[in-house]
């Protein structure tokens, strides 16, 4: 992707009060997209507005995602931004053995919405709600004493810590995925799981 492309970042969220432009829980924000043309983000932002019109302390922006940060960055250097600014991004792994019930169960206490499977250092697989949904869904009754090592994705598609920010977003925006590990297979060391939030939280504190 070239570094000049527009992109629009469409979020929103909770107000700290009516009239104040401070959203009220950073952490909370609503990712809602990223769209390669102005107008489109302006349809999608004012539809979700639309939708959200009975709630006066909700608002969402339309903003130029390359306002927000230096597309060029390297992964590296804005988790070290993120650490300084005291906000972790989800780094929540699970063992090969593990079940399903003990993966809600770890997912719920740190409130993620994904992890990744790490045996003997190497990543071999992530899991999301998507993977869950579906286990689900075959055994019914039996999913949550399945193990994870039946049901993650095992072709993980995974970022390293030395790649650009935007090479980042547009593995996200292409493939359609909500979360990116960083890994760096040389070294053998998992750093985190990126979101969209994760690009937010870095530039609106």
């Amino acid at each position: 992707m070239k570094i000049n492309q527009h992109l629009y970042l469409v979020f929103g969220g909770y107000l700290k009060r009516i009239g104040i432009d401070n959203f009220s829980n950073i952490k909370s924000l609503e990712y809602v997209g990223i769209y390669d043309s102005l107008s489109e983000a302006k349809k999608v932002w004012k539809s979700k507005s639309i939708k959200n019109i009975d709630y006066a302390n909700k608002k969402f922006k339309v903003i130029p995602l390359f306002n927000l940060f230096d597309p060029s960055e390297k992964i590296f250097d804005y988790l070290k931004k993120l650490e300084n600014l005291k906000i972790k991004v989800d780094s929540l792994t699970f063992d090969l053995e593990d079940d399903l019930f003990n993966i809600v169960k770890k997912l719920k206490k740190q409130n993620a919405g994904a992890g990744v499977v790490i045996n003997k250092k190497k990543l071999r697989g992530i899991v999301t709600e998507r993977d869950i949904i579906r286990v689900i869904s075959k055994k019914k009754n039996k999913a949550f004493e399945t193990k994870v090592k039946n049901f993650m994705t095992k072709k993980v598609i995974y970022i390293n810590i030395n790649d650009t920010l935007i090479n980042a977003l547009e593995i996200l925006k292409s493939s359609g995925f909500r979360h990116l590990p960083i890994y760096d297979d040389k070294n053998i060391k998992y750093y985190g799981i990126l979101s969209y939030k994760d690009f937010l939280l870095g530039n609106i504190y």
